[in-house]
Formats: C-alpha cells, structure tokens, sequence
C-alpha cells in the first residue's frame, strides 16, 4: 500500500519509533522500571497507529467543546483522542481480546504511574507480549507488510536468576502494600474476562519454550521456531502437551503439598511484624477470615468452598493454609485504624 498523506507518515513513524523503543526499554538488561516504560511507550504507538488509521478513513479525531461543534483547543492545536476514546470508538460494541488487552494497560498504567514494582514483570508477561503482537497485526493488516516490524525485533533472553538476594528483594515486594494494591487489579480484571478472551492469544500470549534438537546442521538452522495454535483443532494442542510432558529435569523431584503454604501462627507473626500490633492466631486472625469469608467454619460439611485466592483446604491434614497474598492483604486492611477497629474491635 502506497501512502501519500504526510500527516499519515507522520504517525505510522511515530507509532513504529515508539514500539520499538517500548521493546528496548523493555528487554535492557539494566532498566528497573521496565512495564511503566513499556506500557507507556506502547500506549503512545498504539495512539498514533489508530489517529493514522483515523486519518486514511477520513475520520474526524478531535474532541469538541461541550455543547459546541467547535474542537478543543490545547496549546494551539485541536484536542485529539486519547487511547481510550480511540478503543471506543474503534472497538464499538465488539469486545475482542485485543480490545480487553488494550482495557487491561490503559487501567493498570493509572494504577501503577506513581509505584516502582519492579516484581511486575514477571506477572504481566503474557499480556505484554499480545499488546505488541497485536499492534503489529493491525499495522500491517491497515498498511501492509513493508510496515512489519519484524525485522527490527528479536527474540528476548531471559535470565531468571536464581540468586538468593535477588529472590528476598521480589519476596518483600510481593508483600508490599503498593504491589497488593496492583495484584488486587490484575486478578479482579481477569476474574471478569470470560474463558475464550482469557485464553485467546491476543490477551495474553503463552507458550512453552521447549530446547529444540537436531539430528544434523540444517535441521537446526532456527534455535526458536514459534507454532501457530489452531484453536479448532484441539488434538493439535494434546500433542503440544504431550511434548511438553516429555521435557523434565534429569534429577529426581520430590512432590510438596500446598507449597508456599503458611498456617494460621505464621500469618499472625507477619503481621504483627508489620504492624506492631499484637495479633494473635486464635482469635484475631479468626475474626479476620470469618469477616472476610476466606473459609468456611471449622465443622463445615464443605471446606473445600474457600476463597483460593487467600486460603486452602489441606484434605490430608483437614486443617487449612493459607497464601502470601492473604498476608499481604491483611497488612494492607489492617493498616488504617479505622478498618482495623471494624474488624477485631
């Protein structure tokens, strides 16, 4: 596809610049605050892409005053959509999984603008992948293939370190108020996704890096090949699993139940810790799941009905554990005064 406009090559340089800047910021070794840089960079290639598409429809993308058909100006110039406004309009009434992803960044953007959670990354992986497999497909499927921008990207390393320091700085930052406040978003915003976005790709992309082998040089050529998934041909996806099943570690594994489970004597102590309050496990912290309804009572036919998300039932030892995030959460509500008073009195 041939373009003429100068204000259209204007923004898909914008858009392509800034996508590919999201993906360096994102994949430097040495950036710390790797998911805001990305999330915004991208934001603003995704803005560019839809006011180019805006612009070879014919499609008027300023906002006007209130109650005028005249535009908002700023600084001079018209007022143009922001990324939100695009996706409404773009989307309508169709809620595709691209348009969840893009729903998904736009609102956790705003949640974590002023919080440095550098243990972010690991939980939005999937999701960051699609925003950008996504921008690539609707530039080229809007302006064609000379705009991909697969030549300039490669596949990432990853190093997931197993130092010890390392490992205690993201512990205490998933223990963390600000970052309890962000996972708070992410599993109530997937909680509402029905099952077909939320496995569709263009949510949130996953796969399985498996080593690949070769009998000799050219069956090797490529180290990583990526697999497009029939969603229609279910029998595709068995095999995958099965393959997947055959890669395993050559030492023996030793099974643990309920892991990173804590009972109810651990989670008191933590948080007493980090309140300094005195917090005991027979009575406060009962009054605490009882008030949040994290499980059912001792003598339920049902233990089973818990809220997994903070509390599971041990079968083999009929008692229950309960998980970091309910210690997190704890800390978080039991942290003003006020809610503190409401629950333990």
């Amino acid at each position: 596809m041939r373009i003429r406009s100068a204000k259209i090559k204007m923004l898909l340089a914008k858009a392509q610049e800034s996508a590919l800047l999201a993906v360096d910021v994102y994949n430097k070794p040495s950036t710390k605050f790797r998911s805001y840089g990305y999330i915004v960079l991208m934001n603003i290639a995704w803005t560019s892409l839809f006011h180019a598409i805006w612009e070879k429809r014919g499609v008027k993308y300023f906002y006007k005053r209130k109650n005028s058909s005249r535009y908002e100006i700023v600084d001079g110039e018209r007022k143009a959509w922001d990324i939100s406004k695009c996706v409404t309009v773009f989307y309508g009434d169709e809620n595709a999984p691209e348009r969840k992803n893009l729903e998904f960044f736009i609102g956790l953007r705003n949640k974590i603008e002023h919080r440095f959670l550098p243990a972010l990354d690991l939980a939005i992986i999937g999701e960051s992948q699609s925003l950008l497999r996504n921008f690539e497909g609707l530039l080229v499927s809007e302006f064609g293939q000379r705009f991909s921008l697969n030549d300039a990207l490669a596949i990432p390393l990853h190093l997931l370190s197993a130092n010890p320091e390392w490992k205690a700085k993201i512990l205490k930052e998933l223990q963390s108020e600000q970052y309890h406040i962000v996972r708070r978003y992410l599993d109530t915003y997937r909680g509402d996704l029905d099952n077909k976005t939320f496995n569709s790709p263009q949510y949130s992309f996953r796969v399985f890096l498996i080593p690949k082998t070769g009998n000799h040089e050219n069956s090797s050529d490529l180290a990583i090949e990526f697999v497009r998934y029939d969603a229609n041909n279910p029998e595709e996806m068995k095999e995958y699993e099965r393959m997947v099943g055959l890669i395993t570690e050559k030492r023996v594994q030793v099974p643990v139940v309920n892991p990173g489970g804590l009972k109810a004597g651990a989670v008191s102590k933590r948080v007493e810790q980090a309140l300094g309050i005195k917090f005991t496990p027979s009575s406060h912290h009962v009054q605490c799941w009882k008030s949040y309804e994290v499980r059912p009572e001792s003598n339920s036919t049902s233990p089973e009905k818990t809220n997994t998300l903070y509390c599971h039932y041990d079968a083999a030892h009929k008692d229950y554990v309960y998980t970091e995030d309910w210690v997190a959460f704890l800390i978080t509500e039991l942290s003003n005064p006020q809610k503190r008073s409401e629950i333990l009195g």
